[in-house]
């Protein structure tokens, strides 16, 4: 019979052994996550529309069959819910991002500089469509050409006009390190900010250029653009994806095992052998063409240019977005894309409506990426990560002292057989 002092500690230990199962089930989905999570994330992106657009038609079947309630409930949680314009911008970061992190994730390079290349690979497809076009000083040949596969041509172009310009400042910048790094990527994105002010006659300076034309795929005939969100969701989410899938790819080769060691001791990279320069070199390259692909698809979402894409409040948007969801880890920069776009539309949407001072989006942002930094420094991503890593280090743990001790009694079972 089990006495009154026993019953706390049988019940204590059922709490124990219900949160390591509960603790256990949480590990096992977050380790899928981590073994799965692009084609999960790739599999949602791809239904999303469908999902939103039979939200909007339940909601108009409820009202329909008089189910006032019902859809009244569900208007409010779709205003909730981001639009597909919102998820293009939420995916672009995204992407943005996954290519920063390239840099600050996996080689440790802290670039204050990437609006540069998001702004090049921007401006390169902007000023192709404004300027490529019967009327302008551009030779007729050219023009004849471009009409033809317009966004084919744009969008190789600024995959080129990027690595050229992330050569150029590789060049000067990846030599350098730490915060002498961080400046140097400054100062130089700086450079080409200045510069679409100064050649206004081209770029439109502060105003930049709108009612860009001819964003077509030639090939297909497909008009893409600001007009229809969802065959620009679709082809933002096409080119994103393979650009990811080749990011992915890179950093599983022994490239990407190389930029990680680079990361972690650059010295012993160096004193086993590696080109420690060349790496950070290529790294920088690879970062800033995805980068300014990324800026491509932004000009072609909105179908007009913007002197914002190559100042340095892109790059601290995309410093804060890898930090939101997670520096280290793979889709952190995803995490941290959504977070901040949706708290931005939200706050500035759905908040503000009860209170004005949300309309001061910026404010509540950085105050929650500051408890972010303060209390979860590895970002969202990246602490259920770290946290799924102890647990499962601390599981074999007790797994290994568990068949100790099992061996020791066994061991000592045998020994006192042997003695009687």
């Amino acid at each position: 019979m089990t006495s009154l002092l026993e019953i706390p500690r049988t019940v204590e230990s059922q709490a124990s052994g219900f949160r390591f199962r509960l603790e256990g089930l949480l590990s096992g989905l977050f380790g899928f996550f981590d073994r799965h999570g692009i084609l999960v994330l790739g599999g949602f992106l791809l239904i999303y529309p469908f999902l939103l657009k039979g939200l909007g038609q339940l909601t108009f079947l409820a009202e329909d069959h008089d189910l006032m309630g019902v859809a009244y409930a569900l208007s409010r949680f779709r205003a909730f819910i981001p639009s597909t314009p919102l998820m293009i911008q939420i995916i672009i970061y995204a992407f943005f991002g996954i290519a920063f992190n390239v840099l600050l994730g996996y080689t440790g390079m802290l670039s204050l500089g990437h609006a540069a290349f998001f702004g090049v690979g921007g401006y390169t497809v902007g000023l192709m469509h404004y300027w490529f076009k019967p009327g302008t000083p551009v030779p007729a040949w050219i023009t004849n050409v471009f009409v033809h596969f317009p966004l084919e041509i744009s969008l190789l172009s600024s995959v080129v006009v990027s690595a050229l310009v992330a050569l150029g400042v590789g060049k000067l910048a990846s030599q350098k390190r730490g915060v002498y790094f961080a400046m140097l990527t400054l100062a130089l994105s700086q450079v080409f900010y200045y510069a679409a002010q100064t050649f206004d006659g081209i770029t439109g300076g502060t105003d930049g250029r709108g009612g860009l034309v001819n964003m077509r795929l030639g090939s297909i005939d497909l008009r893409v653009g600001i007009m229809d969100a969802e065959v620009t969701y679709y082809f933002v989410f096409l080119i994103a994806a393979v650009s990811t899938a080749i990011i992915w790819q890179i950093l599983r080769s022994p490239f990407g095992h190389t930029l990680r060691a680079v990361r972690e001791n650059e010295r012993r990279a160096r004193n086993c052998g590696f080109d420690t320069n060349r790496i950070r070199l290529f790294a920088f390259v690879i970062s800033g063409v995805f980068s300014g692909l990324a800026g491509a698809l932004a000009i072609i979402y909105g179908e007009s240019i913007s002197i914002e894409n190559v100042h340095f409040s892109t790059s601290g948007q995309i410093v804060i977005i890898s930090l939101f969801g997670g520096a280290g880890v793979f889709l952190g920069p995803a995490v941290g894309s959504f977070i901040y776009w949706y708290l931005r539309q939200l706050m500035s949407t759905e908040f503000v409506k009860y209170l004005s001072v949300f309309q001061y989006w910026e404010m509540w942002v950085g105050g929650i990426f500051i408890l972010i930094v303060l209390f979860l420094p590895q970002g969202i991503l990246g602490s259920i990560w770290q946290w799924t890593v102890n647990y499962r280090a601390r599981h074999q743990m007790s797994e290994y002292r568990r068949k100790m001790a099992a061996a020791i009694r066994r061991s000592r079972k045998e020994a006192g057989d042997a003695h009687s």
